[in-house]
């Protein structure tokens, strides 16, 4: 009996060996296993990483290429005024024709170039783009483009800023504005800068 009881004893010490080197194995497969999957992680987050800063990197240079696309149109732009209301008498008297309005506006700047600008259409008098030397000689023109009014030759002549297509929708927004405004004969309005604003020097 003492035999069968030792050889019951061996047998399962051996049994419990044997679960101990399954579960043991078992425990290196899954660090073997999750070892696999860290490294495999770990190597595509890399490559996220690597793409997320790839991306970032060609966003950043395509905002610095518009930022400076937009300071340089604006620079170009400052040297430009429009002209309306100039008659279309031929293009070899343009030049010489916006040379006299300028004169009646009080000055005399050098003319870098001019044309007309949009499609020729019969009964339309198309607008003239002129480019001076300088955004200040601009600003002095424009300053003083007032002075029209009194030369009867050129009272229907108009000079503006050379506006991108966002500037011209804000300003027509303004002019509607500046319309609706006139209705009251006891004060007069004008528009100033990105507003319309009273002028209190007419008010009577």
């Amino acid at each position: 009996i003492i035999d069968l009881q030792n050889q019951l004893i061996e047998a399962k010490d051996q049994q419990v060996v044997k679960l101990q080197e399954a579960v043991k194995g078992e425990v290196r497969t899954v660090q073997t296993e999750m070892k696999t999957f860290a490294s495999v992680l770990q190597k595509d987050l890399k490559s996220q990483t690597k793409e997320v800063k790839s991306a970032a990197s060609v966003l950043s240079a395509k905002k610095v290429g518009e930022a400076v696309k937009q300071v340089v149109e604006k620079e170009e732009r400052g040297k430009n005024l429009i002209m309306y209301g100039v008659p279309e008498e031929g293009d070899q008297l343009l030049e010489a024709c916006v040379a006299g309005v300028l004169e009646k506006a009080g000055q005399k700047p050098r003319i870098s170039e001019c044309c007309r600008i949009g499609l020729r259409r019969e009964g339309a008098v198309r607008p003239v783009k002129v480019t001076l030397s300088s955004s200040s000689t601009v600003m002095e023109v424009l300053r003083n483009a007032r002075m029209l009014r009194e030369a009867e030759c050129c009272q229907w002549i108009f000079i503006c800023p050379d506006r991108t297509v966002e500037q011209r929708k804000a300003q027509k927004g303004l002019v509607d504005q500046l319309k609706m405004r006139t209705d009251n004969p006891g004060r007069r309005y004008r528009i100033r800068g990105d507003q319309v604003v009273l002028c209190e020097d007419l008010v009577p």
